[in-house]
């Protein structure tokens, strides 16, 4: 990573296991910037618990290790983009994109999702159960 990165935090690991299962060709270390860390709680804040918004890099942390549910948005970005759900007070999103150019991945948000919302998703295909 780059000097200018020296303020971003490490909050998990794609393996590459995980990776290929999902048809994703990047793996490696996560990253969350500050901006990511406030553009959750300013954007997404009312629809979160305390719990979570006192604890954002601890649940980001525990949804990358271990996701209840996993899958690719195609649309996001050309190469896509990494969704993983965690049930924790509700059913949490993690959205993680690779910067092709510094190749690394990084969180590009994290919101609440509806069950209905996981419903659809689940009966799409899009995402899957984490095994």
């Amino acid at each position: 990573m780059i000097d200018k990165y020296k303020t971003y935090k490490k909050v998990g690991v794609i393996n590459a296991e995980a990776a290929t299962k999902l048809g994703f060709e990047f793996y490696g270390d996560v990253y969350a910037s500050p901006g990511v860390l406030r553009h959750i709680i300013r954007r997404h804040g009312k629809q979160l618990t305390r719990n979570i918004k006192d604890n954002l890099t601890i649940i980001i942390e525990r949804i990358i290790c271990s996701p209840d549910y996993i899958g690719i948005n195609k649309r996001k970005t050309e190469i896509g983009a990494i969704e993983l759900v965690k049930k924790i007070d509700s059913y949490i999103m993690l959205v993680l994109e690779f910067d092709i150019q510094n190749k690394y991945l990084y969180v590009a948000s994290m919101y609440p999702v509806t069950k209905s919302k996981m419903k659809n998703k689940l009966y799409s295909g899009s995402i899957k159960e984490a095994v």
